[in-house]
């Protein structure tokens, strides 16, 4: 009868460890989920204000759009010379951790584009 006890008990505690360690996982996943959603938003709404700004676009350090989470934009020439094309790189961490780098271009519509 002892034994029989030992055995029950081993095994719902082997399967208390697995489904708490389920657990763990999924509610990870689910931080990780949601912060990539976070700073997939923050990216759209970066390039929607990149969008309507004239020509040219000015890049900004780290600034906080949400607590903890840091947006940044870096702009570049394309070319050396004087080209119509920027190059806009919006990075999204999250403290201090980059979650997101994305890259889009900006055209200036009142130049032609070189040949």
């Amino acid at each position: 009868m002892l034994i029989e006890v030992l055995v029950a008990v081993a095994i719902v505690g082997v399967v208390a460890v697995a489904f708490l360690s389920a657990l763990t996982s999924g509610y990870l996943a689910l931080v990780l989920a949601d912060e990539n959603t976070v700073a997939e938003s923050l990216t759209r709404t970066e390039f929607e204000r990149i969008r309507q700004a004239t020509y040219p676009v000015s890049g900004h350090g780290p600034e906080e759009a949400l607590p903890g989470y840091w947006i940044t934009a870096i702009v570049s020439d394309v070319d050396e010379t004087d080209s119509p094309i920027q190059l806009v790189t919006v990075e999204v961490s999250h403290d201090g951790e980059l979650l997101l780098t994305t890259a889009t271009y900006k055209v200036d519509p009142n130049k032609n584009l070189p040949s």
